[in-house]
C-alpha cells in the first residue's frame, strides 16, 4: 500500500466535509433571508394603509352629508314653518337651504367617487393578503425542507467526523502535516488521483516512471507542475 493511500483516503473525506460545511452554511444564508415575505408584507401594509384612509374619508363624508341634512331639514322647517315673519330672515334662510342642498349635492357626488376608490382598494388589499399568504406558504415549505437538508448534512458531518478521526490515527504526523500545509496552499485539494496518465487535477501528462513512483509504498511523489501528491492506485 503507497504512502498516498490513506492521504487519499483523507482527503475524500475532507472534501466531503468541506462540501458539507459549506452547504450548511448556504442553508443558514437561505434560512435567514425574507426579502420575498418582507416585500409581501410591505404591499399588504401599503394596501391595508390606503383601505383605512378611503374608508376614514368615506366615513367623513357620511358624516357630513348627513349633518347637513339635517341642518337643511331644520332650516327648512323654520323657513316653512311660519314662525319666521321678517323677510330677511327668510331670504337668509332660502339661501342657506339652496346652499346646504348644493353642498350635499356635490358631497353625494364626492361619495360616489371615493365608493369606488373603495372597491378598487378593497381589491388590491385582497390580492396583496392572497399574494402574503401564498408568499408565507411558500417559504414556509422552502424553509421546512432546508431545515430537513441541514439536519441530514449535520448527521454525515458527525459520522464524517469519527470516520476522520479513525484515519488520522493511521497517518504519521509528519505526512499529515504535509498534507494540511499543502491543502491549505491548494484551495482544499492536496491529494489527486492519476487518471489516463495524467495528474487530475491540472491535466499534466505523467511519465510512466512518475506513474510507478506514485505507487511506490516508500516516498510520496508531486506533481511537477501543480505541486499535489500524487496517488495512482
Amino acid at each position: 500500500m503507497s504512502l498516498s493511500f490513506h492521504l487519499f483516503q483523507l482527503q475524500k473525506l475532507d472534501t466531503r466535509v468541506s462540501n458539507a460545511t459549506n452547504r450548511i452554511a448556504e442553508i443558514d444564508r437561505l434560512l435567514s433571508q425574507n426579502e420575498a415575505l418582507v416585500q409581501a408584507q410591505g404591499s399588504l401594509d401599503s394596501a391595508a394603509e390606503t383601505l383605512d384612509s378611503i374608508r376614514s374619508k368615506l366615513r367623513e363624508i357620511e358624516i357630513s352629508v348627513h349633518n347637513k341634512r339635517i341642518k337643511t331639514e331644520q332650516s327648512e322647517a323654520a323657513l316653512y314653518g311660519g314662525t319666521v315673519k321678517n323677510p330677511k330672515e327668510l331670504q337668509d334662510l332660502q339661501t342657506e337651504v339652496t346652499t346646504l342642498k348644493r353642498t350635499i349635492s356635490q358631497l353625494e357626488d364626492a361619495q360616489l367617487e371615493v365608493m369606488v376608490a373603495l372597491e378598487e382598494a378593497e381589491q388590491n388589499h385582497r390580492e396583496a393578503e392572497a399574494q402574503f399568504n401564498h408568499v408565507k406558504a411558500e417559504q414556509a415549505g422552502q424553509f421546512a425542507s432546508l431545515m430537513g437538508e441541514k439536519s441530514t448534512l449535520q448527521t454525515l458531518l458527525d459520522r464524517l467526523s469519527i470516520e476522520r478521526k479513525a484515519l488520522v490515527s493511521q497517518i504519521n504526523p509528519a505526512l499529515l502535516e504535509t498534507y494540511t500545509q499543502l491543502r491549505n496552499s491548494k484551495r482544499g485539494l492536496a491529494v489527486v488521483s492519476v487518471e489516463d496518465s495524467c495528474c487530475s487535477a491540472c491535466g499534466t501528462t505523467l511519465t510512466a516512471a512518475e506513474i510507478q513512483a506514485a505507487r511506490s509504498s516508500s516516498h510520496l511523489v508531486n506533481c511537477s507542475t501543480c505541486g499535489r501528491i500524487l496517488y495512482a492506485g
